[in-house]
C-alpha cells in the first residue's frame, strides 16, 4: 500500500476539525430544546446503548465517553431526576453504583433523533444510499482507529 502524502493527512485533518466544528454548533442548537449539552447526550446515548441488566460503573462511562468522573456524575443526577437512569449498588463493591437506563431514556432519545431528521435529512441532500454506507463505514473505521489510539504513546497531552 502506497503512503499518504502528508499535504492530504494535512487536509484531511483541516476539514476533520472544521466539519467537527461546524457539526457541534447544530447539535448544541439542536439539543437545547431537551435541556441537554453534547456531553449529556453523549452519556446518556452510551448508558442506554451499553447498559444492561448489570449496569455501568460511573469510571467506565467516563472512560467511554472521555468526559471527567464528575461531569458523569452530574449528568446521571440530572437523568436521575428526569428518570431517564436508575442506580443500583454494585454487588462485589459497595461503595459503587451501577448506572442503569430506565425505558423512559430509550423514548426521550427516540424524540431527540426524531428533532434532529430534518435538519441531517438536509445536510445529507444529494447523498445516494450508496455514497452514505460508504460515508458510515469509512466513519467507523476513522472512529475505531481513534478509539485504539486513545492510549497511543505518540499522542501527547
Amino acid at each position: 500500500m502506497r503512503e499518504i502524502p502528508h499535504e492530504m493527512i494535512g487536509e484531511c485533518a483541516t476539514w476533520l476539525s472544521i466539519v467537527g466544528q461546524l457539526f457541534g454548533v447544530r447539535m448544541t442548537q439542536n439539543l437545547r430544546p431537551f435541556a441537554v449539552t453534547q456531553g449529556q447526550f453523549s452519556i446518556l446515548h452510551h448508558i442506554v446503548r451499553k447498559s444492561g441488566a448489570a449496569g455501568l460503573r460511573v469510571s467506565d462511562i467516563a472512560v467511554a465517553v472521555e468526559v471527567g468522573q464528575p461531569a458523569v456524575t452530574k449528568a446521571i443526577a440530572k437523568f436521575e431526576n428526569m428518570k431517564l437512569v436508575s442506580l443500583s449498588t454494585s454487588a462485589s463493591d459497595k461503595r459503587s453504583n451501577l448506572v442503569h437506563a430506565t425505558p423512559e431514556a430509550g423514548v426521550f432519545l427516540g424524540q431527540i433523533y426524531a428533532s434532529l431528521l430534518p435538519d441531517l435529512t438536509a445536510i445529507f441532500q444529494g447523498w445516494s444510499a450508496d455514497r452514505m454506507a460508504q460515508f458510515i463505514t469509512d466513519l467507523q473505521e476513522l472512529g475505531k482507529n481513534l478509539d485504539a489510539g486513545r492510549n497511543c504513546q505518540t499522542i501527547r497531552e
